[in-house]
């Protein structure tokens, strides 16, 4: 199966919510990182996925994928862009767009470093609103997000709010 293969099932498995699906497609010790998450490996890396494909406490639906396409493959080296739709809270609708660098190695995933297609202000306006999305314009935006994501990402892990 070609690299950009591999690729396109990742993403149709996160359109479809099948974790599982998307996992089969992952090294064992694949890496990722993005915004929320600054370094996350292995089990880590299952388990965001896992939490994006379920409803889950402070979002009740699973995060949509309305859209992907492949960019560039060079190697074992393609470039992604998708689109991620979800709620925080009633009144938060996320809607942005995301540029993903992966690395593959005999057929599976081992590295994925995502970018956001738009500023960390625009972000935090979707996700926080007005006036907490200035809060995007300090150095303490982006460890504050990582340190609520990795709080939320333990708390699915430990199941009782699934």
């Amino acid at each position: 199966m070609k690299n950009r293969d591999i690729v396109n099932a990742f993403f149709t498995y996160y359109q479809l919510h099948e974790h599982t699906g998307m996992h089969s497609c992952l090294d064992p010790q694949v890496e990722f990182s993005d915004l929320a998450f600054a370094r996350i490996s292995g089990p880590e890396v299952r388990a965001m996925w896992h939490w994006f494909c379920v409803p889950f406490a402070s979002r009740k639906e699973p995060v949509q994928v309305p859209s992907f396409f492949i960019v560039d493959e060079e190697g074992d080296h393609v470039r992604a862009e998708y689109e991620v739709k979800y709620s925080l809270g009633p009144r938060h609708l996320v809607d942005y767009s995301i540029q993903t660098d992966l690395t593959l190695k005999d057929g599976k995933i081992v590295r994925q470093i995502d970018q956001l297609m738009i500023s960390n202000y625009q972000f935090a306006r979707m996700a926080l609103g007005f006036p907490p999305c200035l809060l995007a314009l300090t150095p303490l935006f982006t460890p504050l997000i990582r340190r609520e994501t990795a709080k939320k990402l333990a708390a699915f892990q430990k199941g009782p709010l699934r």
